[in-house]
């Protein structure tokens, strides 16, 4: 019986990441992309991943299943996507895998990490804004360093990633913790736009998506 308690919790992120592992693959083919870039920029880069990770993690009981329950999902997600493109497609794209099962086998952390965001201990504030900040950072760099983009394609991005973030605000606790998420999110993520721009530091976003 407690074994079973114990899986329980594990089976419904592993389904979602299946599920939204099948969607990603299922949108990559170039007739949706070329037409609707947007959803390529969407499944194909972090942020939402990052959210739904978040999300996950948030509404763990602990941070011990938090690390679990994100590890699964990722888990569910790469093997349905890249299950789908060796068997179906007969293409084995090695060094795409290698970099998202890095980032996969870095989520227990991760997971654990973002559920102190129930502590109330100052840093709680710094660790609640950490997806903030992905999510802007990458929106602006998505939404406005490629050429090609039209003014509709921005604005619907734009909708996804404010969906994205409100419904990572509905389950901070605390309304406190919900405003300075976003302030922190917000000044952290201008200050790595900045040093992006100027060549301070490189943008990671594109040296890892074009791996």
């Amino acid at each position: 019986m407690k074994k079973d308690s114990n899986i329980h919790p594990l089976i419904l992120p592993f389904i979602i990441g299946i599920v939204l592992g099948i969607i990603a693959k299922l949108i990559d083919v170039p007739y949706i992309t070329s037409e609707f870039p947007i959803f390529d920029d969407i499944m194909g880069r972090f942020g939402i991943w990052v959210w739904a990770a978040a999300l996950i993690s948030i509404r763990s009981k602990t941070a011990l299943l938090a690390a679990e329950r994100s590890f699964v999902f990722f888990a569910g997600m790469l093997s349905a996507y890249y299950s789908y493109t060796v068997i179906f497609l007969h293409f084995f794209p090695k060094s795409q895998i290698i970099l998202w099962g890095g980032i996969g086998a870095m989520t227990p952390f991760c997971g654990f990490l973002i559920w102190h965001v129930h502590k109330k201990s100052c840093y709680a504030y710094f660790i609640s804004s950490l997806p903030f900040c992905i999510l802007f950072t990458e929106w602006y760099l998505t939404a406005f360093t490629a050429w090609n983009w039209n003014t509709k394609d921005k604005l619907f991005l734009f909708i996804a990633y404010l969906c994205f973030s409100i419904a990572l605000l509905a389950v901070i606790p605390t309304n406190k913790k919900r405003l300075f998420s976003l302030i922190y999110g917000l000044l952290i993520s201008i200050v790595l736009i900045k040093l992006i721009q100027t060549g301070i530091i490189v943008n990671l976003y594109n040296q890892l998506l074009n791996v």
